[in-house]
């Protein structure tokens, strides 16, 4: 058998056969496996710490609905592939426990060949449920809150349930584009990742509107910095996404030089690079575009959305959208009109910017389509610098 590069975390109490399971594991080519003790709390932590995606459940001496509340509360904190390892012989407590949540039953001591019909490679490469969009801009000050904010607005009108995260836990300004007050609970969500729970989702969001949650995690700037480890982040983006069907991260510009900030970026799957036109926006978005290219594989499904925001009318900047696609070398996706008096009207800051501009709500509408996949992106065209 060909050794897989999937861990698992065996949950397990004495009476489990450690040898008998770790042989079946080997049997589909998987020797890394992780004991804990079979306590909910300590495998959340240990599944969000080390990023495992199967747990081997041990619940021999559990009563059927102990056992049960377990699996439920295991699938629904950490989404992993439950493989539950009992002793009762009874069909009903299989498909109890199946019905729990648990991909597969099977007797102690496990048995050779017992794990033949779990296809744990299709498991640990299963498709993740909804979609991540992250939004950056080249450079602060371009509008990509305000892009983020209504991107959140016309994608909401469309029937999806939306969560968005103001990743700037300094000077983020979401709460400004909602019209909300902010708080320091996506800070405390993403220090203690294991305790996310859905009653969690609940008490930290904030409900902009029913089918917009905003999480922020504003601190004072007399504080340490923050900024989240990769597993903690992970999990809040799997935590997001099994209580909406698609998570807006809006990332400040300062982050993409951190190894995590960028990774937040090149892991979404919709990624919506903001460019004004000026030199430093667009030498940034440059680099930011290559870097993407250079990191991302062949065939990722991932998809790259240039946005030119006009911050500036087209005497004042000097420079067209033409002129930012010939020096990007890759084609604008969506181009935001100058449009001063809609978004600097007088009770505009916090309120929607799809209504009372048709240019500008014909461009979000658009972004929303390239975003939401209805219309396809264009390929990236390379153009010919002085042409």
């Amino acid at each position: 058998m060909q050794k897989q590069n999937i861990s698992v975390l065996v949950a397990a109490s004495p009476l489990l056969d450690s040898y008998a399971l770790s042989t079946a594991f080997a049997e589909q080519g998987i020797t890394s496996l992780t004991s804990v003790a079979i306590d909910e709390d300590e495998i959340v932590k240990q599944v969000v710490k080390h990023a495992f995606k199967i747990i081997a459940l041990d619940i021999i001496e559990q009563p059927l609905e102990q056992a049960q509340d377990l699996i439920h509360a295991l699938k629904v904190r950490t989404g992993c592939h439950i493989v539950a390892i009992g002793s009762n012989e009874q069909i009903a407590f299989y498909r109890t426990v199946v019905k729990a949540g648990a991909q597969e039953y099977v007797l102690n001591p496990v048995e050779a060949g017992a794990l033949n019909n779990v296809d744990f490679q299709t498991s640990f490469q299963e498709e993740s449920k909804g979609q991540v969009i992250s939004v950056v801009g080249s450079k602060g000050g371009v509008g990509a809150s305000t892009i983020a904010a209504n991107l959140a607005r016309e994608l909401h009108q469309r029937g999806d349930t939306i969560s968005v995260a103001d990743m700037d836990f300094s000077t983020g300004d979401l709460d400004l584009q909602f019209d909300v007050q902010g708080n320091t609970a996506l800070v405390e969500m993403l220090q203690f990742p294991e305790r996310l729970e859905p009653v969690v989702y609940e008490r930290s969001a904030i409900q902009v509107r029913k089918g917009i949650s905003l999480f922020t995690g504003y601190l004072p700037l007399d504080v340490s910095p923050f900024w989240p480890e990769k597993n903690a982040l992970d999990h809040f983006r799997k935590f997001c996404l099994s209580h909406s069907d698609k998570l807006i991260l809006d990332l400040p510009s300062f982050s993409l030089r951190d190894q995590i900030g960028f990774s937040s970026l090149a892991h979404a799957d919709v990624r919506v690079i903001v460019v004004e036109p000026t030199l430093a926006s667009i030498r940034n978005a440059g680099q930011i575009l290559s870097a993407l290219e250079s990191s991302q594989q062949p065939q990722s499904g991932k998809t790259n959305i240039v946005v030119a925001n006009h911050t500036k009318s087209d005497k004042a900047s000097l420079i067209s959208c033409h002129d930012i696609q010939r020096a990007l070398g890759f084609g604008v996706d969506v181009v935001m009109p100058f449009a001063p008096t809609h978004f600097l009207a007088k009770g505009a800051l916090g309120q929607s910017s799809l209504k009372g501009n048709r240019k500008v709500n014909r461009a979000f509408a658009q972004l929303a389509d390239l975003a939401s996949g209805q219309v396809a992106v264009a390929k990236p065209r390379f153009w010919r610098r002085g042409a």
